[in-house]
């Protein structure tokens, strides 16, 4: 474990929290960027020197970094502990030329916020104790600047908790925003599909089974009337392949008004179906703990992301074997999908499976990465935050799919399919 890895927080920060808590972070960068432009005319305005100008010239990237691209390195500012350590330095350096102004109380305020907003209650108070120190000690030794300095260290305290606060509100209104949007969604989704399965069971999966009793009855009649035997084969044929039509037609609209939840059965349910689809042994190893842990909100979007990537293998790998692990790990789930395929390339990596992917896992909060395996291959690890305990009770998932595949329930209809031994397994 490296220097900046001990001083940063103990639990990384998720995308969702970045995202939350960014237009805050950036106002109170942008508030103590407004003060160190004020200090820098004081200083000029009182012959400081440049001392004085350097001091508060140092401080100004500690701000303006943050602020100008918070949303691409915010995680990385987060959890970087030099980065903290290096702003409380000189947050205290930045302090000593505007001692006394009522412009020091504001840039403190801002800054323990800050602080207690990054780095949550306890390491933030740990930062904010040099700073509340600088308070007690600046304002002198009468009975008014004990009590200025006093007044002053505990505007520090309070303004690190309130930060910690803050925070934690924002990234529970975020939950609760994408477990709404989320429920909106499913309903649609649900609409949607019951709405196809209606329209297959009074269109296609009629006409077939009225077609199957056709074809069945000229094979017959062909027999029956010594027709040449080609053509009873033929016949024969046409009827067990739209058969085999109307059996899958049947079967997808049992997928399309399926409304599975869980984790480990209909994981493990749609890798065999694409094996038997594909011919490609899937094995999925799933933690026992996952089914308790992961709510039913996340569980829809570990089943429709397993069926994103599954697809994506049979598209552009050319594997002969999947592995997929789902596991939980400090509140996170975590999917992870390996093959021993082609690896990735140029124009899979821009391709619409992959961008579905990032764009569901950045939904819920989480992140997406694709690596090349060890032995060639690729691997795909997605983790997806927690889910708030106040999200309605409606299972959220995802926006409309292209016709033809249920993204939601895993349903790939596919009238090839071909039955092959799939290898799924529970740890």
């Amino acid at each position: 474990m490296g220097f900046s890895e001990l001083l940063a927080p103990r639990h990384p920060m998720d995308p969702l929290t970045q995202r939350a808590i960014g237009s805050t972070v950036r106002l109170l960068c942008q508030v103590r960027l407004v003060v160190l432009a004020f200090a820098l005319v004081l200083a000029l305005l009182d012959g400081a020197g440049w001392l004085g100008v350097s001091l508060v010239m140092l401080a100004a990237p500690f701000s303006f970094v943050p602020a100008l691209n918070w949303d691409a390195r915010g995680r990385a500012y987060a959890r970087n502990g030099i980065l903290l350590a290096g702003d409380v330095v000189v947050a205290v350096v930045t302090l000593l030329p505007i001692a006394g102004s009522p412009l020091m109380a504001i840039y403190a305020a801002a800054t323990a916020a800050l602080w207690g907003l990054l780095a949550g209650p306890l390491l933030g108070l740990v930062m904010a104790v040099p700073l509340a120190l600088h308070q007690l000690t600046v304002y002198g030794d009468g009975l008014r600047g004990v009590v200025t300095g006093t007044a002053g260290a505990a505007l520090v305290v309070v303004m690190t908790w309130t930060g910690t606060v803050l925070g934690r509100r924002l990234r529970r209104q975020a939950l609760t925003s994408v477990a709404l949007v989320a429920t909106r969604e499913h309903e649609a989704a649900l609409a949607e599909r019951l709405r196809l399965a209606r329209d297959l069971h009074d269109t296609v999966a009629g006409d077939l089974a009225g077609l199957a009793l056709a074809t069945r009855g000229l094979a017959d009649r062909l027999d029956r009337e010594g027709s040449d035997p080609s053509t009873i084969r033929l016949a024969r044929e046409l009827s067990d392949a739209v058969g085999v039509a109307h059996q899958h037609t049947r079967a997808t609209l049992g997928e399309l008004r399926d409304d599975a939840s869980g984790v480990t059965g209909p994981v493990t349910d749609l890798a065999r179906r694409w094996t038997e689809r594909t011919g490609i042994p899937a094995q999925v190893s799933a933690g026992p703990e996952v089914d308790d842990v992961v709510g039913p909100g996340r569980a829809q979007h570990v089943r429709a992301l397993v069926t994103e990537l599954l697809e994506n293998v049979r598209k552009h790998a050319d594997a002969t074997r999947v592995e997929i692990t789902v596991s939980v790990t400090d509140g996170m789930a975590e999917v992870v999908l390996s093959d021993d395929g082609a690896g990735l390339s140029t124009g899979v990596a821009g391709g619409y499976g992959m961008r579905g992917v990032r764009e569901r896992a950045a939904l819920c909060g989480g992140d997406a990465a694709w690596s090349l395996g060890v032995e060639g291959g690729t691997t795909v690890r997605v983790t997806l935050p927690d889910e708030p305990v106040d999200r309605p009770a409606a299972e959220p998932t995802t926006a409309h799919d292209p016709p033809g595949r249920d993204r939601t329930t895993g349903a790939v209809p596919d009238p090839a399919a071909t039955s092959h031994a799939v290898t799924p397994k529970v740890a």
